[in-house]
């Protein structure tokens, strides 16, 4: 078994909303709002599905019958979201699957939604070929992506702090920003014609009501380094988190309610392109 700090917090599915708070729902409660609704017999695909947040917006709105496929290349989020589709009794279909390597056939559904997935999966051109591959013609794809994410400073330092400068990057901590020229790209070249994708942005805020509490789960996540975890990171274990509380009370993107809570304002950016 590879090698975890002793202090690490392991996965729940709770602890995601401790770490997103509603800022993805309230993105994709935005993007949905710039959509017709949706038609009975409509075929959705919430692509790189994580927890599902697409999935249970979509059905919070009480939707005409529709048909869902959540696909993730994480096998825990794709369980998580087969319960939750079963507890729910909604017209889900689960499977693990990479965005790079969809296994639906040619054309299959008139809905496709990549959200906050594009700036992560590594090969951008493939991952929008294959939206625009299994999307019917007419169809909509929905790509979302944070363009501002201020927690990202902060576990970089505390990452340079702790394991140096000189070896990799987290996966989840890239150095590089993908912005919205990026991701409209990212959609031609799969595709899309420039003249039939929009965007827009919108600001969401996350609370944060314990800095501490949130910088344990931030780091636990997001902290590994491709080559997993290592004796170092456990012996820095507590450096790391006391310095990403130390970025978030003094960055910026980082601001105190009337409670003396931490709030992160992070803006997203969401592109509609019609096949």
């Amino acid at each position: 078994m590879a090698f975890q700090p002793k202090q690490i917090t392991h996965y729940q599915a709770e602890h995601l909303i401790e770490l997103q708070g509603n800022v993805s729902e309230a993105a994709i409660e935005y993007c949905l709002r710039q959509l017709p609704p949706f038609s009975e017999g409509d075929v959705i695909h919430d692509n790189a599905c994580g927890s599902g947040a697409v999935t249970e917006t979509i059905m919070s709105s009480k939707p005409p019958p529709v048909q869902i496929y959540d696909t993730d290349i994480n096998p825990q989020f794709v369980q998580g979201c087969a319960e939750l589709a079963k507890k729910n009794n909604w017209p889900v279909s689960t499977a693990v699957m990479s965005a790079l390597d969809l296994t639906f056939p040619d054309e299959m559904f008139t809905h496709s939604f990549t959200t906050f997935a594009f700036h992560c999966l590594g090969d951008h051109t493939k991952a929008a070929k294959q939206v625009y591959r299994t999307l019917k013609p007419g169809g909509t794809a929905v790509a979302s992506i944070w363009t501002s994410m201020p927690h990202v400073d902060a576990l970089q330092h505390a990452h340079w702090l702790t394991r140096g400068k000189e070896g990799p990057m987290p996966v989840l901590l890239p150095l590089e920003s993908y912005q919205e020229e990026d991701l409209r790209g990212a959609l031609v070249s799969g595709g899309f014609r420039a003249e039939d994708i929009t965007c827009s942005t919108k600001e969401c805020y996350l609370t944060m009501p314990d800095v501490k509490r949130w910088a344990q789960l931030a780091w636990s996540y997001l902290g590994t380094l491709p080559t997993g975890w290592s004796q170092n990171d456990e012996d820095k274990w507590d450096e790391a988190v006391a310095d990403t509380v130390k970025q978030i009370n003094s960055g910026d993107g980082f601001s105190v309610n009337g409670k003396g809570e931490t709030v992160m304002t992070m803006v997203a950016c969401i592109a509609i392109a019609k096949k």
